[in-house]
């Protein structure tokens, strides 16, 4: 009897909806999503109007992310799709080119320092961790790790919940944070 691989859920994060507004407000440029994964973020924000463009370094998630795109007949956003190894190769896009950036499910400590240089100033950060269930504790970030590195940023939520054994210091975080303008900015 073929086993067939479990459709992935494309609810998008329930507390990126509950603060879509807070993140759509500096909205003027793309919304990055990396990685998008099926694109279950990516196509909400779609639906609502906002262009995303949603980078994974798997295509068939990203072709998947195309077909569900095209069957999407409201809303006005548009997708554009890019195959990248967040970690393997830096993002290729320029400084400050994203008005929000989500980051879901990831080991977003990898990637900060692009996501960061990717962003805006006055744009928002959103990180949802994956939980810490088996031991995926060990791609988690560190406690503080990411706040820390944040620091040009003015943290708005930060829930971080330590998770592993005690001694990795590993963090479950759920974050938004908003790009302190240039002139903003604490030494």
């Amino acid at each position: 009897m073929p086993t067939s691989r479990p459709v992935p859920s494309l609810a998008p994060s329930k507390f990126l909806m509950q603060v879509l507004d807070r993140v759509a407000s500096s909205y003027d440029q793309p919304v990055l999503d990396a990685p998008c994964g099926f694109g279950r973020n990516a196509l909400a924000l779609a639906s609502r109007g906002y262009d995303v463009i949603a980078v994974d370094n798997d295509v068939a998630r990203l072709k998947s992310v195309e077909v569900s795109g095209a069957l999407q007949s409201t809303g006005s956003g548009r997708i554009v799709t890019l195959c990248a190894d967040l970690v393997a190769s830096r993002l290729p896009f320029r400084n400050s080119s994203f008005s929000a950036i989500l980051c879901i499910h990831y080991p977003v400590q990898k990637v900060i320092v692009d996501l960061c240089t990717a962003l805006k100033d006055g744009g928002w950060l959103y990180v949802e961790t994956f939980g810490g269930q088996g031991q995926n504790y060990l791609e988690l970030p560190k406690l503080g790790e990411i706040p820390e590195a944040l620091q040009g940023f003015e943290l708005v939520l930060c829930k971080e919940r330590p998770v592993g054994p005690p001694s990795q210091r590993a963090a479950v975080v759920q974050l938004l944070a908003q790009k302190r303008g240039g002139a903003d900015r604490k030494s």
